[in-house]
């Protein structure tokens, strides 16, 4: 199943831009009918989680993204090539926590050989989301030269951004001179004021002094966030409460953007 098959319903859904603003977007079938004609009917979509240090929420982010696809129904699977496999563990405690990861399944890569001849046989499933060290170079090459969409998870301060840029250029090359590989930087971990601070308004200026795509959707500094990083999903837990619709709201407007981003097209 493609992953335009679920979404042509339209989804009314609440994005909260990086400046705090609320404004209604809309998942339609045009949306999707521009995704079904553009990806081969064969191969999975691969989106590449990448980033260049730690401790900014990149395996967070995949699983969270993750957890969004499969609730919609879609055969996720996970590659982990980086070296903590944290995203294999989080598979594993989820489990022992009687989750049932259902439409996902995390699988670790060993080597570069690994992930290439992995790549090669996405047929299995909807979509490949490759969760990399954007420092490990040998991973990084195959992970972004195959990718759809290459997402760049960052805290919002100034050293976490200058190296960002460094895996940009990095992936800009790798596209060469006859393909433009879609990338896009997101802010992760916000705090409620953290986007009011001169620290913040600067990693923003950097980042649009060296025209880098940035996503309008962010993702917040939650305590949910933090524990489904552990076990489970956002629609996997119990109870269902404020926190938990409030957290789903946000990945879901993630994954919507991305999904326009892929599909080259503009909000509604």
């Amino acid at each position: 199943m493609r992953l335009g098959t679920l979404l042509h319903r339209r989804i009314v859904i609440m994005q909260e831009s990086r400046f705090g603003a609320k404004s209604p977007m809309r998942l339609d079938a045009k949306v999707t009918q521009h995704w079904e004609k553009r990806m081969p009917e064969q191969r999975a979509v691969q989106i590449t989680v990448a980033s260049p240090k730690g401790g900014v929420g990149k395996t967070m982010t995949t699983i969270l993204l993750a957890g969004e696809f499969a609730a919609a129904g879609h055969r996720v699977t996970v590659l982990d090539t980086d070296p903590q496999l944290s995203a294999l563990e989080w598979s594993k405690n989820s489990r022992r926590a009687g989750y049932a990861l259902s439409n996902i399944d995390v699988i670790p890569i060993s080597s570069t050989d690994d992930l290439i001849d992995r790549l090669a046989q996405s047929d299995a499933e909807d979509l490949l989301l490759v969760d990399v060290q954007g420092t490990a170079v040998a991973a990084l090459g195959p992970a972004v030269a195959n990718a759809d969409f290459v997402l760049i998870p960052t805290k919002a301060h100034v050293f976490d951004v200058k190296q960002c840029l460094g895996l940009i250029r990095h992936i800009r090359s790798l596209g060469g001179r006859h393909r433009e590989i879609p990338h896009a930087v997101m802010l992760n971990m916000v705090s409620g004021i953290e986007h009011n601070t001169m620290a913040f308004r600067t990693a923003i200026q950097l980042l649009r002094q060296a025209n880098a795509s940035v996503l309008e959707t962010f993702l917040s500094q939650r305590p949910t966030f933090a524990s489904i990083a552990t076990a489970g999903t956002l629609y996997e837990v119990q109870p269902v409460n404020k926190a938990v619709q409030d957290a789903r709201d946000q990945t879901n407007a993630l994954t919507a953007e991305i999904i326009r981003k892929l599909n080259g097209a503009t909000p509604q």
